[in-house]
């Protein structure tokens, strides 16, 4: 039987805290730091952090709901990260819905 903070595999966690959500950003940030370094891709930084899970799946998909900046604007933004650290390519997707916005912005890499 699963510990209580432990997620099942296939189910959604609570919302992370403490180490979890320290590394859950780390990602965040790391994928972002990559996106901004692709060509005609947006810069974008967190500026407030509402709430994070976690899903096992292959590999951990990551939800955050968060506030990013991209220059003086600032928008909510629904951001979803699938990780698959075990492929040395294309093993991060990032999907990111900026409120207001009707495109949405993915990239694999």
């Amino acid at each position: 039987m699963a510990e209580q903070n432990e997620p099942l595999c296939g189910g959604i966690s609570r919302e992370l805290q403490g180490a979890d959500l320290q590394d859950a950003l780390d990602i965040l940030n790391t994928s972002l730091d990559k996106l901004a370094g692709m060509g005609g891709k947006p810069s974008l930084k967190v500026v407030k952090v509402k709430s994070v899970t976690s899903q096992v799946v292959a590999g951990t998909l990551y939800r955050y709901k968060v506030q990013l900046a991209q220059g003086d604007a600032i928008k909510e933004s629904d951001v979803k990260i699938w990780t698959r650290p075990w492929l040395s390519e294309n093993g991060t997707n990032i999907t990111i819905n900026l409120e207001g916005n009707d495109n949405v912005i993915e990239s694999t890499f």
